[in-house]
């Protein structure tokens, strides 16, 4: 997942003949974050930042996810919905 863009949890998983929920626990446990595995790059189908790190909600993963994104040039809504990438789209990356 390139710098600057995110995809899916359900882009993730159809690419690799899985469920979502199963690329989210594998995430979860990712012992290469952030790099050479961006996991922070994934958010949910409905374009919200989702969980990271095990925390879900309005907490301090989530707040640390948003700003690892921000940082990258991507921008949120104050409900952590995704507004732009870094190319000004709204688009998910999905060229697996």
């Amino acid at each position: 997942i390139p710098k600057g863009q995110v995809t899916t949890y359900k882009v993730l998983s159809d690419a690799l003949g899985s469920h979502p929920r199963a690329v989210g626990q594998a995430l979860r446990v990712n012992p290469f974050c952030p790099l050479p595995i961006p996991c922070h790059r994934v958010i949910k189908t409905d374009k919200s930042i989702g969980g990271f790190n095990g925390g879900f909600g309005n907490c301090q993963f989530v707040a640390n996810k948003r700003a690892k994104l921000m940082k990258e040039g991507l921008s949120f809504d104050d409900n952590n919905f995704l507004l732009s990438n870094v190319d000004g789209s709204d688009t998910i990356f999905n060229k697996f």
